[in-house]
């Protein structure tokens, strides 16, 4: 196991996990569909199932009430997120439709520049809410920073495990069936893994600075 990369290590030890624990997961998945169809609890949900996957990372199987935990603890900052989510999402699309309207090479040029924003911006959110559950101090601003920290810091590395996270996500969206299996619920425990692996790389748990002790708000 020692010459598989390390990004091949991660991805493997979060099937793994996702795998032993597979019917809570499928089950967790399931009520997070459902949470999602109410709109109101559905970025909750999401932040449930981060937190239910990151305790599974460090050996500890909550289930469904997990699902329920987290959702509870995390409800207003999921919330917050998800409006931050939403306003990136506005300005990107807006962009887009606003540079396609000119027939020139530096307005296409611009609209790959926000393309290519809105995938690091879809990079980062896969560090950053297992970065949240990690952290000592639970701000999404420092998580998000983190995250961005991370993508940048580990180009090679974030290119390995995001591209399996998000194909995984394609595919569950394409064929359905990775969806009703848990594919979101592994997509987190990937997420949780490649964060904690970089936390120990980095001996971030030992220093304590970028987990937010000393840094700004």
């Amino acid at each position: 196991m020692d010459r598989v990369p390390i990004p091949l290590q991660v991805v493997a030890q979060g099937f793994s996990d996702w795998w032993d624990d597979w019917v809570n997961m499928a089950v967790i998945n399931l009520v997070w569909a459902l949470c999602w169809l109410t709109i109101v609890l559905g970025p909750p949900a999401t932040f449930g199932i981060c937190y239910v996957t990151n305790r599974l990372v460090h050996g500890e199987a909550l289930g469904l009430w997990g699902l329920l935990e987290g959702t509870r603890r995390y409800f207003l900052q999921s919330w917050l997120w998800m409006l931050l989510n939403l306003v990136v999402a506005i300005v990107v699309v807006f962009n887009l439709g606003f540079y396609g309207r000119f027939d020139a090479a530096w307005a296409g040029l611009l609209q790959w520049a926000f393309l290519l924003l809105a995938l690091l911006w879809l990079i980062v959110q896969f560090y950053a809410l297992p970065y949240l559950m990690e952290q000592e101090q639970k701000r999404l601003g420092l998580a998000l920073r983190n995250g961005l920290f991370t993508a940048l810091a580990a180009p090679g590395y974030t290119l390995v495990v995001a591209s399996i996270a998000g194909s995984i996500a394609l595919i569950s969206l394409v064929t359905i069936i990775p969806f009703v299996l848990g594919g979101p619920c592994l997509i987190a425990a990937l997420g949780n893994h490649a964060v904690c692996e970089r936390l120990e790389t980095y001996r971030v748990r030992e220093q304590e600075t970028v987990l937010g002790e000393h840094n700004d708000p």
